[in-house]
């Protein structure tokens, strides 16, 4: 049974009376009655013509439209049941897919959501989330232009479309009739930062078929950190849990006669952008960085769609073809901290003023030389077609397939170990040899890491040594999929007034990833990187599956559906999935549905490697530590079963309200470890005396005592059972010369317990940032409220953006409050002609900050916009 306390029910309770609208429940979705919709696309079934018998939210063209949806990444912030999702996060905090967009529902994993465009599968990213987890890019799949609608299945859909639909399913649904050519262009600023989109679409008769044509050029500018007062480290007394770090250029010295650090004598100087000590005793000269980093990067990306339908006697054609590229330029320290290896400074260095060899802590070069910059260049293409026709009067048939890829070109600066090592012992510099050079003499340079190398008071530091020195992390990756399939459904029989319908298929698809890292980064040779191996990897998978709906009269109706899926030889998995709809009376409708499934462990977490340096807290201060996770053979599927009750009602014309209770009982999930918890282990371990423990030997610290690499593994956790109401409404009717529409969707989550182990206690993630655990921010509850008037000159739209206060788990803050937020949007357009829509947009309109979360840059970048109030204009034109 879903868990539910009496306080949620409450506050359910009390919700539906002032819900007036849902853009979740749509015409399309009517549970009551079936809707034409104007093409056959249902998701979450098989059948042609099926009606939905579970929850889904619908987001058409003109709700996407009058929320000032530029790129389909925005959409996460309209869809109530997702959370947890990686937009418009900033280099800081997503440093290894910048440029890409997710879809979490529920919060089980940017990779246990399936994303559809008009039914198909499309391929992974190349790149991966920092917890490893591999997920559907949504900002390339399709010119929003080319958008008619998104359909969210809020419950697991494993038995219709198979793995990676455990959560549910998202499908992109694109225009299929265009009848003038359309052109629209949008401009949007706000303080730091300005978008601009400009998009087409028209359609053609070609060869006695349709062929519909778009394409967008989208260019987003940098908002940089230092463009937000909230972001500042100083406005914080520069708190360990701020934008702070021990690692300073210039740096701190491990003195081995004191055996304790000291900082730069001119750490104070002002001449050093960002360098300050705590207080005149601080052992380390450190920097803050909170003014390098990009809270949205600089995006610019290209897209063009084409969609070619024929109807040739019984048999109807249909072909699609994608292509997308997307670069994208994220700022970053000026060079990045020295992590996976320590340094020595020798006694003989001119410049060294300690009379002893001394380790180094800190960075090539400081704030005065300004941000870095990480560049990420993907493309992605995507072909599929398709050919359906009729049997006979009762059985249609169909075959599909589809290849899809992703590219990605990754760079970012680093600085090579070996080359500083031996700069620092005189040996630096492009035409010097350690075997016919001296040190410091002639073409062999000594790199001073002292402030005196600034001031003029010491060895200066060239351009052209410091370019010697200069490496970089270079990755080239894919990951692609084809799928064929083979479909046939029909009707079995008819009984009086019950039905019995059924659909039969085969699919096989396979899926590789690929990831090719420079020489630097193999060899393990880079400061911060660390070491990590290529690998090319794939999966095949064979599935078989039925769905049969029974209709027992006019107002009861089932849907039975069962896969059998198998990838890569193994035994397989059976998902089943029952769900049923009552017609009790005129006016209201119950429905339920109960599913099992199952996910496949990715091709990544098999057979891939990651290097990653996440923020740690270690003895005392935050740092940014290596880590390695290894990828693992032997990982088992992750399996899931639901279970959803909802009923809907229409009480008065116009007015429908409805509530669905879900449960998520989801196991064996694959994760990346934390390291948080191993570094725990093995200090304890240290305090405790012991030596050689599982946790000291997978975490290894230089001579200093700085952790210089952790080991980690894509492991199988336990579980996960989370549950909660989705609650939505909407009402619509003529008020004076027009028509007025509202609605809202309030999704709350009454429990996400995580169990690592099967022995271990469950911890609660609802309301926290789940930073310590396997989750990823998760407020109690968000709501969105719209509502319109329009007629045919004039059309507004407000909407309302709300999410509850929760909790911040992060070790070591001294607040872990976040609180609630709620923002305003507003639209308005206003038709010249029939041909000429001008638009004007704000979002945000009362301007309001992130609600203060103590992260690096002082809010939640997984839940939160930075980016303050947004003012548009748009233009559309037809001819």
């Amino acid at each position: 049974m879903i868990k539910l306390d009496r306080q949620s029910l409450l506050c359910a309770g009390a919700a539906i009376p002032i819900l007036v609208s849902s853009a979740s429940a749509s015409a399309n979705n009517d549970p009551v009655r079936s809707v034409q919709v104007g093409d056959i696309v249902v998701t979450g079934s098989r059948l042609s013509g099926a009606e939905r018998l579970t929850n889904v939210e619908i987001l058409g063209q003109k709700e996407l439209q009058a929320a000032g949806i530029t790129d389909l990444s925005q959409i996460t912030r309209l869809i109530g049941a997702n959370s947890g999702s990686e937009n418009l996060v900033d280099q800081l905090n997503n440093p290894q897919s910048s440029g890409t967009a997710q879809i979490n529902l529920r919060n089980l994993g940017l990779g246990s959501t399936l994303v559809l465009v008009d039914g198909q599968r499309w391929t992974n990213s190349a790149v991966v989330a920092t917890d490893g987890s591999a997920f559907v890019d949504i900002n390339s799949l399709i010119p929003t232009i080319a958008l008619q609608r998104v359909e969210v299945v809020k419950d697991g859909a494993s038995a219709i479309y198979g793995s990676d639909a455990v959560a549910g399913v998202v499908n992109f649904i694109s225009r299929k009739t265009v009848d003038r050519p359309e052109l629209r262009a949008k401009y949007a600023t706000n303080d730091g930062s300005d978008e601009s989109v400009i998009e087409g679409i028209g359609g053609f008769d070609l060869f006695d078929g349709r062929l519909i044509l778009a394409a967008s050029h989208f260019h987003r500018s940098a908002l940089g950190s230092d463009e937000r007062d909230f972001t500042q480290a100083e406005r914080y007394g520069r708190a360990s849990w701020s934008a702070v770090s021990s690692y300073g250029q210039p740096g701190s010295y491990y003195r081995p006669s004191s055996g304790a650090y000291v900082a730069d004598a001119d750490c104070d100087n002002p001449a050093f952008v960002g360098s300050y000590r705590n207080t005149p005793e601080d052992p380390f000269c450190r920097l803050d960085y909170s003014d390098f980093f990009d809270l949205t990067p600089e995006e610019t990306r290209t897209q063009i769609f084409a969609d070619y339908r024929k109807d040739a006697g019984e048999v109807s054609y249909w072909g699609q073809a994608a292509w997308a590229s997307t670069h994208t330029r994220a700022r970053q320290t000026p060079s990045l901290p020295i992590l996976s290896r320590t340094l020595t400074i020798p006694e003989l260095h001119p410049d060294n003023p300690y009379g002893e060899d001394v380790l180094f802590r800190g960075r090539l070069i400081g704030g005065i030389a300004g941000a870095s910059t990480a560049r990420f260049d993907y493309q992605t293409w995507r072909i599929a077609a398709g050919a359906s026709g009729h049997l006979n009067d009762a059985w249609n048939w169909s075959f599909e397939t589809t290849a899809s890829r992703q590219d990605v070109r990754y760079s970012k600066p680093d600085v090579i170990g070996s080359a500083l090592q031996d700069a620092l012992e005189g040996f630096g510099g492009a035409d010097c040899s350690r075997l016919t050079g001296s040190a410091g003499v002639g073409n062999c340079q000594f790199y001073n890491p002292f402030g005196s190398a600034l001031l003029g008071t010491g060895t200066p530091n060239s351009t052209a040594l410091l370019e010697t020195l200069a490496g970089e992390t270079r990755l080239d990756g894919s990951a692609d999929l084809v799928t064929a399939e083979a479909r046939m459904d029909g009707r079995v029989g008819e009984w009086n007034a019950a039905t019995l319908d059924l659909a039969l298929g085969l699919q096989y698809r396979t899926s590789g990833f690929r990831h090719n890292w420079n020489d630097q980064v193999n060899s393990g040779d880079l400061l911060t990187a660390g070491y990590a191996p290529d690998f090319d990897g794939t999966q095949d998978t064979f599935a078989a599956f039925a769905e049969t709906r029974l209709k027992v009269s006019d107002n009861i109706e089932a849907l039975l559906a069962a896969r059998y899926e198998t990838y890569d030889g193994s035994s397989g998995k059976l998902s089943p999935k029952l769900a049923l709809r009552w017609d009790a009376m005129e006016s209201l409708a119950l429905r339920g549905s109960w599913g099992r499934g199952y996910r496949a462990p990715s091709v990544y977490t098999t057979q891939g490697a990651q290097a990653a340096q996440p923020s740690i807290f270690d003895r005392g201060s935050y740092i940014f530590a290596n880590t390695l996770t290894s990828g693992n053979p032997d990982l088992e599927p992750e399996t899931s079963e639901h279970l959803t009750l909802g009923a809907v009602w229409r009480p008065v014309r116009g007015l429908e309200l409805s509530l669905d209770g879900w449960k998520f009982d989801y196991s064996n999930l694959v994760i990346k470890e934390a390291p948080q918890p191993i570094i725990d282990q093995a200090a304890a371990d240290d305090a405790a005396g012991l030596t050689g423990t599982a946790a000291q030997q997978r975490v290894k610290r230089s001579a200093n005592g700085a952790i210089s690499m952790v080991q980690l593994y894509f492991i199988n956790a336990s579980s996960i059972e989370t549950s909660g109401l989705d609650v939505s409404a909407r009402y619509s009717r003529p008020i004076g010369n027009g028509h007025f529409s509202a609605g809202a969707t309030w999704t709350m989550v009454d429990t996400y317990d995580i169990r690592i182990s099967g022995s271990g206690a469950s911890i609660s993630g609802v309301g926290s940032t789940n930073l310590n655990t396997l989750g990823r921010s998760l407020p109690k509850n968000r709501g969105e409220f719209m509502a319109s008037w329009q007629n045919q000159t004039h059309a507004i739209t407000a909407l309302l953006h709300y999410t509850s206060g929760y909790k911040n788990d992060r070790a070591g803050i001294t607040d872990t409050s976040i609180a609630s937020q709620t923002t305003a949007d507003i639209h308005y357009t206003y038709s010249v002609s029939d041909d000429l829509e001008l638009g004007l947009g704000i979002i945000n309109i009362a301007d309001k900050a992130p609600p203060l979360s103590q992260h690096f840059l002082g809010y939640d970048p997984v839940t939160a916009d930075p980016r303050g109030r947004i003012t548009s204009i748009s233009l559309t034109k037809r001819f």
